[in-house]
């Protein structure tokens, strides 16, 4: 698993790991990759959310979706703590409350992300 890190070169588009999968920069593109995001408290909780109902989630309260911004947003249930680092993996989700988006939806978002 690798932290998403901020800085000028995150957001290229077109990168890719060391075994060759390319990297997620913003939620939706983490979602379209098929990936979640963990986010790892420094009290010990952790979460995995499905990137497509966090993506769902910003879109629908006019948040930044790009990695970077994420974590400023999510807030640890147990601490209260601001600012958790966040992870694109393939874990199975564990916060499974946040609703997904509707099939028409999604498929409006991808064929946008694909032209």
């Amino acid at each position: 698993m690798r932290a998403v890190r901020s800085c000028a070169r995150s957001r290229e588009v077109g990168r890719y790991d060391a075994d060759g999968g390319q990297v997620p920069t913003t939620l939706f593109e983490a979602a379209a990759f098929h990936r979640t995001i963990k986010a790892n408290c420094s009290c010990g909780r952790e979460a995995v959310f499905h990137a497509a109902a966090l993506w769902w989630l910003f879109q629908q309260r006019r948040w930044a979706a790009h990695l970077d911004y994420v974590p400023k947003r999510l807030r640890c249930t147990g601490c209260g703590r601001r600012g958790v680092p966040i992870f694109a993996g393939r874990d199975a989700p564990t916060v499974t409350s946040l609703p997904m988006p509707d099939e028409c939806e999604w498929k409006r978002a991808v064929s946008r992300f694909r032209s």
